[in-house]
């Protein structure tokens, strides 16, 4: 503990003897400074309780004009717990104003017969307030690296710009020298990132760091400058301090961030509280990047198989129309030179291989299409579906009499692929079609599905039963694209049903506009 209060005295080349004299006699520690140019220095050298300058001080250009003025601007931006009284010689309102503009703690004019004792009372009362504005300047510069890193991890987007940014904006503040991220392979840390932007660095104190790695907490440490040396390259050189503090989130570690500093009163309770907030905010950011990422080479992922999913069918398509139409003519040129019951039955296979050709075609279009929803009469599109295919003796019974917002095109498709599909499956099957409470479904009384009961609505499933697969898989995308589930199970005495849910009225959507 000091044994009295410390002042340094920014002094006019001519003034002030007698004032310095008389803060002396008075029991303080007074350190003499000539003009703004050697008052950084001396900041460094002593643990400063207060500041007097006089008015007329040497500016860094070596004017005498009003460098009072630039000692407060200096100090309130780099010093600011630094506490300054301001001394003029002369008394001059607009001077004073000045100076409380640019937070002077007091100013006493030198030409009042009280002057030396004033200037006592103000430094006395400066010095009481050290305490209070040393915390309050803690505060305003740690709140200040927290706001500039909240901005680094908002504007970043990979991982590798988060820690660039975050080490940039830590080691360009006022209250610390470096910073760094770094991963521990074993007892070594690597250097992912530098603050400073210097080049190659070495880490002579790693154990701090490691420490914080391996056990996941926060370590806050002393660097033993003799340890370091002369050894330029080192990250500690100049630094007697740091904070290493663990980069986790959901039980991922991503490295350790070291923050380090010139002053060996830093990373108090409240600054390592603070740091463990900001350690866990950057952790999470890096999460999130991780995630967005592999997000984005999912979606990727997912484009390139919908394209090959597109190019196939297009193959598929143009390599079998063609063929397939010239022989549907050929055959019906025949059917007309030759009443043969066979024709009729190839007749029919080419029919349905030209559904299987539209429905593949259709799968692979859906990814492309947009949905608009709009209010429908679902037994209007059910009827219009029944009408659109042939249906030969199958009959269909709709009992729906509800309202659905749905694409009406695309709900049209749905329901023809499911008749299809019914009607593939026996000479004369009965369907049924009803309201349920969030959706509606579809039976008929034809022949179950072959395959594994698991992934019915998967191209693969059915692949030899007839194309049902392909069915399926429209029903699928067409659901899919309005947000509906569909599930494929036994209906009532044994008949196959497809439920839809999930499906909304136009009612229910708006009263949920409502509220």
């Amino acid at each position: 503990m000091k044994p009295q209060p410390t002042v340094l005295f920014v002094r006019s080349a001519s003034q002030d003897r007698a004032a310095i004299s008389f803060l002396r006699d008075s029991g303080l520690t007074v350190h003499e400074v000539e003009g703004v140019r050697d008052l950084e220095c001396a900041l460094g050298d002593y643990d400063t309780d207060c500041v007097v300058t006089n008015c007329e001080v040497a500016n860094p250009d070596g004017t005498q004009y009003l460098g009072g003025l630039t000692v407060i601007e200096r100090l309130q931006r780099n010093h600011s717990e630094v506490p300054v009284v301001l001394l003029a010689e002369v008394t001059n309102g607009d001077i004073a104003r000045e100076a409380y503009s640019r937070d002077v703690f007091g100013y006493v004019p030198g030409t009042v017969d009280d002057a030396h004792q004033r200037l006592l009372a103000q430094v006395d009362a400066a010095v009481a307030s050290s305490p209070a504005r040393q915390r309050a300047s803690k505060r305003k510069q740690l709140n200040e690296a927290v706001r500039l890193v909240n901005q680094a991890l908002v504007r970043s987007q990979s991982r590798m710009d988060i820690e660039r940014d975050v080490t940039a904006v830590l080691a360009g503040t006022s209250r610390y020298t470096e910073a760094c991220t770094v991963t521990c392979q074993g007892d070594r840390p690597v250097i992912r990132t530098l603050g400073s932007q210097r080049g190659r660095v070495t880490i002579t104190a790693p154990e701090p760091l490691v420490r914080a790695g391996s056990a996941e907490r926060l370590v806050v440490a002393d660097i033993d400058q003799a340890a370091v040396g002369d050894r330029t390259d080192a990250l500690e050189t100049d630094c007697v301090r740091v904070l290493a503090v663990p980069l986790v989130y959901d039980g991922t570690s991503y490295g350790v961030l070291a923050v380090y500093a010139d002053r060996i009163d830093i990373f108090d309770t409240e600054e390592q509280d603070t740091f463990r907030e900001v350690g866990h905010n950057i952790a999470l950011a890096i999460d999130a990047s991780h995630t967005k990422d592999a997000l984005q080479q999912r979606t990727t992922e997912l484009e390139r198989q919908k394209e090959r999913l597109r190019e196939l069918a297009q193959i598929i398509s143009h390599e079998l129309r063609n063929p397939l139409q010239a022989a549907m003519g050929r055959v019906e040129l025949l059917a007309e030179a030759t009443d043969a019951e066979e024709f009729d039955a190839i007749q029919r296979s080419h029919t349905r291989m030209s559904f299987l050709i539209d429905d593949l075609m259709e799968i692979a279009r859906q990814g492309e299409r947009q949905y608009t929803a709009e209010p429908v009469s679902l037994s209007d599109v059910l009827a219009e579906a029944w009408n659109a295919i042939d249906t030969g003796t199958s009959t269909v019974e709709i009992d729906c009499t509800g309202t659905v917002l749905a694409d009406r095109s695309r709900l049209c498709q749905l329901a023809e692929n499911f008749f299809r599909l019914a009607t593939d499956r026996g000479e004369s099957v009965r369907i049924t079609v009803a309201d349920t409470a969030d959706g509606f479904f579809l039976e008929h009384d034809g022949r179950p599905l072959d395959g594994d009961s698991q992934g019915p609505f998967e191209l693969s499933y059915g692949s030899t039963d007839e194309g049902a697969g392909l069915h399926l898989a429209v029903i699928r995308e067409i659901a899919r694209g309005h947000g509906w589930d569909i599930s494929l199970g036994d209906g009532s005495s044994g008949r196959v049903r497809l439920d839809v849910i999930g499906v909304e009225q136009p009612s229910a959507k708006a009263d949920r506009t409502s509220d």
